[in-house]
This record gives C-alpha cells, sequence and structure tokens, in this order.
C-alpha cells in the first residue's frame, strides 16, 4: 500500500505597491493647545527673569516732558532776534455769523416749475404673456411687489414686468440693488409728469 502524502503549497500574499498605511497625526487642537502651553512657558520665563520692559509711570499719571532748545545766531545782523508773529486762527463761528446769503426770487421761482419725476424698475420685456407672468412671479417671492404692462411697439404687443412708482431716486436705487442682489437684471427708467 502506498500512501500518498499531502503536500500542502502555502499560499503566499504578494504585496501590492501602492499607498502605505496612513501614519497616525495629533489632532489640530493638541497642537494649538501645545502651542499656546509653549507661548505661556516662554512668557513666564520672560517675566520671571525680568526680559519684559517695565512700565515707566505705574501710577497712570501724566508726565510734563520739557525740551530745552537752544537759538544760535549765526546770521551778524539783528534779523534772527524779530519773532514771527503766529498768524490768528481762523474763527468759523464768528465768521458764519457775520455771513449773508442772497437768493433772487428767480431762482426761487425756477425750482418751483420744475416738475417731479416718477422712476419705474424695468426687469424684462417679453412677447408671451406667460413669461412675463413667470417673471413677476419669481419677483414676488423676493418680496417685491411687480406689475406688468401691455404695448403695442411696431405692430408686436410686448409685455413689461415692472416695480414701481417711485418719487425718489434713492428709494429705487435701493430696490434696484437688492433685486439685483437676488438675481434680477434690473433697469430704472425715468418718465417726467
Amino acid at each position: 500500500m502506498v500512501t500518498k502524502k499531502k503536500t500542502s503549497k502555502k499560499k503566499t500574499r504578494r504585496k501590492v505597491a501602492g499607498r502605505a498605511a496612513p501614519k497616525k497625526r495629533l489632532p489640530g487642537w493638541i497642537l494649538l493647545l501645545l502651542g499656546m502651553l509653549f507661548g505661556l512657558v516662554v512668557a513666564v520665563i520672560g517675566y520671571v527673569n525680568g526680559w519684559v520692559p517695565k512700565p515707566e509711570n505705574p501710577n497712570n499719571k501724566p508726565i510734563a516732558q520739557v525740551i530745552e532748545t537752544k537759538k544760535e545766531n549765526t546770521i551778524e545782523d539783528n534779523s534772527a532776534d524779530l519773532a514771527i508773529e503766529p498768524k490768528d486762527n481762523f474763527k468759523f463761528y464768528t465768521t458764519l455769523q457775520n455771513m449773508e446769503v442772497e437768493i433772487d426770487a428767480e431762482d426761487l421761482a425756477q425750482t418751483d416749475t420744475r416738475k417731479p419725476s416718477t422712476y419705474y424698475i424695468q426687469l424684462g420685456a417679453f412677447k408671451r404673456l406667460e413669461d412675463a407672468e413667470t417673471l413677476k412671479a419669481k419677483v414676488a417671492f423676493s418680496g417685491v411687489s411687480a406689475f406688468i404692462e401691455s404695448s403695442e411697439i411696431k405692430q408686436t404687443l410686448w409685455h413689461r414686468v415692472r416695480v414701481g412708482p417711485f418719487n425718489s431716486s434713492r428709494k429705487v436705487d435701493v430696490t434696484k440693488r437688492n433685486l439685483q442682489k437676488s438675481g434680477f437684471n434690473a433697469i430704472i427708467i425715468k418718465q417726467k409728469q
């Protein structure tokens, strides 16, 4: 009887070339804490050894400084002895009280004849009413009330989406900037009354 020995082969695993296992690092908060601790130790050592300058005035009282200057007369004549007189300081309030402003009656009349302007913000013009309604709804979600104005230009009906009216140029500018921040293209239209 012939017995066969079982021969077993060891399976070897080959190492695959690639990344090595990541090394464990200290978390960032530990590094920050260690840095602060190190800085504190250095500051205490510096304070104990006297490396930190001490305040010159520990009582916080103001110290008057006196600076002595010597005039040297290099010019032989006495022109150096002449002192230059300082100019008078401008006294705004006393000068302003003495001033008077005159306005002509014609200038006042011109301001009354000017007509105030009305401002609108136009966000778009569409041939299809559905497109204008869609933009009006998007504007309403941004918190601004818009309206649609329809007009015929060269036998084509246009639907304009507008916001307004505004009587102040400042108000229309603020509203335009808010609409632009919300992502709308806006232009200001000025209409005289």
